[in-house]
């Protein structure tokens, strides 16, 4: 009887897909579910960037797969409006992390299944809108009018998963513009906004939880915005 030369298990981990498993040993069948094994083994840590214009009083970070906020992972002293630091997490804690965070005044945002071993920096934006029309010598600021509905052009490396567009008067971000969609890598979508105001801010949340303000735009001065 010809006998069969053993492949080399790294070659049979690649084939495992397309192969019965019945043609496969053990180990090679283990080995080839190996990243995604590793992966819920990796370490979370990720760098904290505070870039909401307050203070930040308490934050809580825990694996996705863990029930309990845990203790807060600030001291007292809190992290300042543009100040960083490095959240240490379990070594075996995964990729996948929850936060929540408690600015000054008590206002509360969390963000869920974060993957900060794909990004370790991540950057907090405003979380609620405080800002209005600032009144000029001769009384309130003019107000320009007219169509402020615009395309919304993807230039990142991830999707962009939500998008917040209010006039600079209101004290709201209001809802998320994309609802269930998303803006995916080079994609882009029209967002419809009602015609009056010209001046908005926008707030962008990328898939990663990463997000991006720009604030008092002249959107009826521009077909499309371009985030990256």
């Amino acid at each position: 009887m010809r006998r069969h030369r053993l492949l080399p298990l790294a070659l049979l981990a690649l084939l495992a897909p397309l192969l019965p498993a019945s043609v496969l040993p053990a180990s090679a069948m283990a080995q080839a579910g190996a990243p995604d094994e590793r992966r819920e083994e990796l370490d979370g840590s990720f760098n904290l960037t505070n870039r909401s214009g307050r203070l930040i009083e308490r934050l809580y970070a825990s694996p996705i797969r863990t029930r309990q906020w845990g203790e807060n992972r600030l001291g007292a002293e809190g992290l300042a409006a543009g100040g960083e630091l490095a959240i240490r997490m379990p070594p075996t804690g995964g990729c996948r992390t929850d936060l929540r965070l408690v600015f000054e005044g008590g206002l509360t945002e969390e963000r869920r299944d974060i993957d900060t071993c794909l990004d370790r920096d991540v950057v907090i934006g405003t979380p609620a809108r405080t800002g209005g029309l600032r009144a000029g010598a001769d009384g309130p600021a003019a107000v320009a009018q007219g169509n402020p509905s615009f395309a919304l052009v993807n230039d990142g490396s991830r999707a962009i998963r939500e998008l917040y567009a209010s006039p600079t008067s209101s004290n709201d971000w209001g809802e998320d513009r994309l609802g269930r969609d998303t803006v995916p890598p080079g994609g882009r979508m029209t967002i419809r906004l009602p015609e009056g105001a010209c001046a908005y801010d926008l707030r962008v949340v990328w898939a990663n939880g990463r997000a991006e303000e720009r604030r008092g735009l002249n959107l009826c001065e521009t077909d499309e915005l371009s985030f990256r």
